[in-house]
């Protein structure tokens, strides 16, 4: 065979192996869904999600209430989250994302707590933490 042959053959074994493999081979999460869980005694309002590629709204949840499930292009096991309580910003603000994976395909649960801490002049300031929760 000469070179012509070979590469013409390569590049046909090639299309074939590559038109039968799924498109998003490299995808590590098709099919991410988080919800959200409100576990304190706070009804949290205005809750967004900062994931990777996109910004989710769940809206309002109750105390011990949680939302429905939404698809996800990527997350991670945490992520920038804003509430309101009472009128006050709540947020969860990590740091950086350095050394994390994207989570595997699967329904996932983030499950926030308040913390809030008031000075003697100033008004309640609230944070939120979280753990994930695999469903």
């Amino acid at each position: 065979m000469n070179l012509k042959s070979n590469l013409l053959f390569i590049s046909t074994f090639l299309f074939i192996l590559m038109a039968g493999c799924d498109a998003n081979i490299f995808d590590s999460n098709k099919d991410v869904q988080i919800r959200i869980q409100n576990s304190s005694e706070y009804t949290l309002e205005n809750i967004r999600v900062s994931f990777p590629d996109e910004e989710v709204s769940y809206g309002t949840l109750d105390p011990a209430q949680g939302s429905d499930y939404r698809k996800v292009n990527k997350a991670y096991r945490y992520a920038y989250i804003e509430s309101e309580i009472d009128g006050e910003k709540a947020v969860l603000q990590p740091i950086d994302y350095v050394g994390e994976d994207f989570l595997d395909e699967g329904k996932y649960t983030y499950q926030l707590f308040v913390y809030g801490e008031s000075g003697q002049s100033e008004p309640m300031r609230y944070y939120l933490g979280l753990e994930l929760k695999k469903n």
